[in-house]
């Protein structure tokens, strides 16, 4: 019995250290156009400045530096866009490592994501880099200095002006007509106190495939099946 319960113990901590891992979408070693001018995997700043860096690196030797300074609003977009930002394979969130090297004291900060995508599907309107920007964002403000890894921006509601409401893998498909056939482009935007500059290192940027949890739900169903007694 002793010898089950060590058994069990160790698939109980296989199952909640069984994190989900994916492959870097972006991890910025390389610097090309992308729709702008050459940047790290093509980012370049709408308002900011964007620049590969070693600061935060967490995949491989380079991150992105993204340097705001007088602005509210701005981006770092790129134009080159991986397969897995698209519906399929569908995506529920944009993982990410960032890092901060000083606090942000003013008093908002968010950093949050826009796709934009082009409606080719038969039928539909033809149109494109229609633009959708997600709900979901990250806070910044009163962060301590240091690298924080797995950070979490949904895509779960769209905020428009592309079919406001919806999430990205309604919004993206590649049979309804009024659906984005294809992605087009990836920014990250900051809003922040117009005055207050903020400089953030970014790294290890994934498209979260969905589902994420059939992988964690097989593990717990073997766990459960552990536990049952035995009958004699």
């Amino acid at each position: 019995m002793r010898n089950r319960c060590a058994c069990v113990a160790m698939m109980v901590a296989v199952v909640f250290s069984a994190a989900p891992v994916f492959a870097a979408d972006y991890s910025f070693e390389t610097i090309v156009p992308g729709g702008g001018p050459p940047g790290p995997d093509g980012f370049f700043g709408l308002g900011a400045t964007v620049t590969q860096d070693t600061i935060g690196a967490t995949d491989l030797q380079h991150s992105m530096k993204y340097d705001v300074g007088v602005g509210g609003f701005v981006g770092a977009r790129t134009e080159i866009v991986p397969a897995t930002l698209n519906n399929p394979p569908g995506v529920t969130a944009v993982m990410f490592d960032i890092t901060f090297t000083q606090t942000y004291t003013d008093t908002f900060a968010n950093m949050g994501v826009t796709v934009f995508g082009h409606a080719l599907n038969p039928g539909g309107p033809g149109t494109f880099g229609n633009q959708v920007q997600f709900f979901g964002e990250y806070p910044m403000a009163g962060k301590a200095p240091g690298t924080y890894l797995n950070q979490v921006i949904d895509l779960g509601v769209s905020v428009g002006p592309y079919r406001p409401g919806d999430t990205f893998n309604q919004i993206f498909g590649p049979v309804d007509p009024n659906d984005l056939t294809v992605a087009s482009a990836f920014q990250f935007y900051i809003n922040k106190n117009v005055t207050t500059p903020i400089t953030v290192y970014i790294d290890n940027v994934r498209f979260v495939p969905e589902p994420t949890s059939v992988g964690l739900v097989g593990l717990a169903t073997i766990v459960v099946g552990a536990i049952r007694p035995r009958r004699r």
